[in-house]
């Protein structure tokens, strides 16, 4: 055999092999029923899966057509084999395309809890941020209110300490002008109180009424009493031995009122006075002697002392 036929048999050898091979893929290609279940399955799947059936719709709807249309039986094996193809790529791009958009959903869902993190963080910081300004202001405030009190007790403590030196002053005067008014009626600190003896020149012998030139010393005691309202007053009347008791009793009692009615036409509250007749009973001295007679002939004026 010469080289031309050994080429020719391997060309012929070859073709044959090639066809073989197409024959043997032709015959060993998909058939329709069992390949359209697949792709019928995998469009199932796709679309009982409810988060990504509602992601590609118009996509799951272009598969369920192509895998429709590979369902229909046709004797050309070569067009079903081409519509099975059609079929998985498009369930296979609607499942990408459910699966993007899920990541998308995903992606978005994290970018917004992110994004709510930080507008709660913001949030939570302005709200710190007022809380702060608003404790500062109000510790400003009672700061304020807490100098603006320390200034009102200082002026208030100022003012009683001016007021306890005025009330003071205004105490020792008044010590002094009673000690002064003392001194002028002559009165004598006792226990029952301050004590004023007016003399029988008060009286003509055995009257009750007053001497018009002898009044001076009654306008004191008007004065003191009236300078001292809270004051009360005991006007007690006293004769010598000379004449019976009833009668002296009489007229010590007679001039005893006559005192009180000058002092109530001078402003005195005859409440505040009191009035008694001792008669004899109570003598300064012996009435043995005219001096010892005349000391006891008096009206005595008991002022009571103010009870602290």
């Amino acid at each position: 055999m010469n080289k031309i036929n050994i080429q020719l048999c391997r060309k012929t050898l070859l073709n044959l092999s090639v066809a073989s091979v197409f024959l043997a893929g032709c015959a060993s290609g998909p058939k329709s029923p069992d390949a359209a279940a697949n792709v019928r399955q995998q469009l199932t799947q796709l679309q009982s899966d409810s988060q990504l059936a509602v992601l590609a719709p118009l996509a799951i709807k272009e598969a369920e057509q192509a895998v429709m249309l590979a369902e229909q039986a046709e004797k050309n094996t070569v067009l079903v084999e081409h519509r099975l193809v059609m079929a998985e790529r498009k369930i296979s791009m609607a499942r990408t395309q459910a699966q993007t958009r899920q990541l998308e959903l995903q992606r978005d869902g994290l970018n917004q809890q992110r994004d709510d993190v930080r507008l709660n963080a913001r949030t939570r910081e302005t709200a710190n941020a007022r809380a702060d300004a608003s404790a500062a202001r109000s510790d400003a405030e009672r700061a304020r209110m807490q100098a603006s009190n320390a200034q009102a007790d200082a002026a208030t403590a100022r003012d009683e300490a001016r007021t306890a030196r005025e009330r003071a002053a205004e105490s020792t005067a008044t010590a002094a002008d009673l000690r002064a008014q003392i001194a002028e009626l002559n009165a004598r600190p006792t226990d029952r109180g301050l004590v004023v003896t007016l003399g029988d020149v008060l009286f003509d012998t055995a009257q009750a009424s007053l001497k018009n030139s002898n009044s001076n010393h009654l306008d004191k005691l008007a004065m003191f009493l009236n300078a001292y309202p809270m004051r009360t007053a005991q006007i007690e009347g006293h004769t010598d031995n000379v004449g019976s008791d009833g009668a002296n009793m009489l007229l010590s009692q007679r001039r005893a009122d006559t005192v009180k009615a000058f002092l109530v036409a001078k402003g005195i509250a005859g409440s505040r006075l009191e009035v008694s007749g001792k008669g004899e009973s109570v003598p300064l001295s012996s009435n043995i002697t005219a001096d010892g007679r005349q000391q006891n002939r008096r009206v005595e004026v008991i002022i009571a002392n103010i009870k602290e």
